[in-house]
């Protein structure tokens, strides 16, 4: 290494002189300086330079050839051969030659000079970029062409027809696909002044609608607009009424606030009826039963208010009286899944499975033979809202029969190198499943709501790398988690939600155009609920479907 301080570049233009840096400023520059009464000095000059040049002030030929022939015979030598002598003295040629250098990015010496300076590669002349005759630009949020031509169509109904129901099957991105046909519709249309309210019956189900919508908003978006949380504990702002946007809602507590006795509460429902211009009910079939149907109806601007539905319902497993009925609640509009010529397919699922969008998958009915009579508020709250209260859960998740039967079917699974995911009853259920497979020796993970971030990002990232192969969540892991490896998932839960159905489910049943597999095992538990017909139950449909 050479035993040299490196020179600041701004004291080598300095040393120049007053002679040779009003030359390379130009004398014309400071004739217009002087019109103007600024008095011009050396320190000036070095800056008017290095500002004007920047970081390409040694590319200057006459800039650098000044510079270098100030420069002492040792630092000379060096730049010509790499070899430093504080006391050599170097010809003329040698001199010549180095003031001459090809000044590019690829020679030594041009380096050398840079090291003198205490400079680094930024200094030297940019890398020249090729640009392209024919470049691929590919968004960051792409559609599968089957899923484009739905949101085609789904644009194309809304600017004819107020109501519309948009069939897709579990796991083709239902919701994906129709917020982003709804973001394009919102985008296009000439009044905006108004709210979207996104229906769904559950918590859970409600997040992660608001985070979808966030998302594609901020990706497809050209304003800023406002998002409400209206479920659980969240309550109405003052802005609703007045701003525009989207509001995710439960439908429970859009019934809780039509039957209000706040005068207050009231008027603020009202208010966001007036402003109501779309209304979207994340499981489309439950906009029939009593208490939904008359909620719907309530938010609803006859006029001005847009009602679009969306189920992955098969369409066969209805009841003939319920399915006319949806029918007629959607004025008969249905938008599917299309072919390339875009043809109606008459099988989706089948459709999808035969592209390698979804997989094929194998189930496995769980016969628990427990048999568990329903009190009467929760055969109303099941008559009300489709489902399962909690009360039935946690009683369910109580019970060690059962649970043995959860555990043999996980072991077997895990025995066979399956990569699972476990969806328990509740957080307590998910860490009991979890606690018995530890004291077999099992390596497993669990993640929950409150599972802390570091933690859960740790657990995934295990499961991920193959490092643990069984996943044992609740509320966690039904949208918005991509394991490819994936092949196994073990529903514990009882539930008439298609929506929570589909979405636990789709996290196994991503074919291989998606990053999944052929083949998915679905292990699913099922019990004799007096006051849960069975085919109220979300799996009925399944086993119709895809076996």
């Amino acid at each position: 290494m050479p035993r040299f301080q490196p020179i600041h570049l701004e004291d080598a233009l300095k040393r120049l002189g007053m002679g040779n840096l009003s030359h390379l400023v130009g004398y014309d520059r400071i004739e217009a300086f002087d019109s103007f009464g600024q008095s011009i000095t050396e320190t000036k000059m070095v800056q008017i330079l290095l500002c004007r040049h920047g970081s390409q002030l040694l590319s200057n030929k006459e800039i650098r050839v000044a510079i270098l022939d100030a420069l002492p015979d040792p630092l000379l030598g060096y730049i010509f051969d790499g070899q430093y002598d504080a006391n050599r003295q170097v010809r003329n040629s040698c001199k010549d030659s180095v003031k001459n250098i090809q000044w590019s990015r690829t020679g030594e010496k041009p380096k050398r000079v840079l090291s003198i300076f205490g400079l680094d590669d930024n200094h030297l002349p940019p890398q020249p970029t090729a640009l392209e005759s024919h470049i691929k630009v590919t968004p960051n949020s792409t559609l599968y062409n089957y899923q484009r031509r739905v949101k085609d169509r789904l644009i194309r109904f809304l600017s004819k027809n107020n109501r519309v129901l948009l069939h897709m099957p579990t796991g083709s991105g239902k919701t994906k696909t129709s917020i982003e046909g709804i973001v394009d519709y919102w985008r296009s249309t000439a009044d905006r002044d108004g709210l979207i309210i996104w229906l769904a019956h559950s918590q859970e189900l409600c997040e992660q609608a608001f985070d979808s919508l966030k998302s594609i908003w901020l990706e497809r978006g050209d304003s800023p607009i406002d998002m409400f949380r209206l479920w659980g504990k969240h309550s109405i702002d003052e802005i609703a009424t007045s701003g525009n946007g989207f509001i995710v809602a439960s439908l429970q507590k859009i019934h809780s606030m039509k039957l209000t006795s706040s005068n207050e509460v009231f008027a603020m429902i009202s208010g966001i009826k007036t402003k109501c211009r779309m209304i979207v009910i994340d499981e489309a079939h439950k906009a029939i039963a009593p208490t939904y149907k008359t909620s719907i109806e309530f938010i609803s601007n006859v006029d001005k208010t847009k009602l679009v539905g969306l189920t992955a319902t098969p369409g066969r497993g209805f009841d003939q009286a319920e399915t006319r009925d949806l029918v007629e609640f959607f004025d008969g509009n249905k938008i599917s899944i299309t072919d390339d010529s875009g043809k109606d397919v008459d099988d989706p699922i089948r459709f999808l499975q035969d592209n390698q969008y979804l997989a094929r998958v194998k189930r496995k009915p769980v016969l628990t033979n427990i048999e568990l009579d329903l009190t009467d508020s929760e055969r109303d709250f099941v008559t009300n809202f489709l489902d399962l209260p909690p009360s039935v859960l946690k009683k369910l998740s109580k019970d060690s029969k059962r649970n043995a039967l959860i555990l043999a079917e996980i072991i077997n699974l895990h025995a066979r190198g399956k990569f699972i995911i476990v969806f328990a009853l509740s957080v307590e259920h998910a860490h009991l499943l979890t606690e018995l497979l530890l004291l077999k020796k099992i390596s497993v993970r669990c993640v929950d709501g409150s599972t802390p971030t570091k933690d859960r990002s740790c657990y995934l990232e295990e499961y991920k790398s193959g490092e643990v192969n069984i996943l044992i969540n609740y509320g966690v892991l039904t949208t918005g988690f991509d394991a490819p490896r994936t092949n196994a998932v073990v529903i514990t839960r009882p539930t008439g939600s298609l929506v929570l159905y589909s979405q636990m489910l789709g996290r196994g049943i991503r074919g291989p155009k998606m990053g999944g597999n052929i083949e998915c095992e679905l292990v699913d538990l099922e019990d004799n609920l007096l006051g849960f017909p069975r085919d109220s139950q979300a799996f009925t449909y399944f086993d119709q479907a895809w076996t």
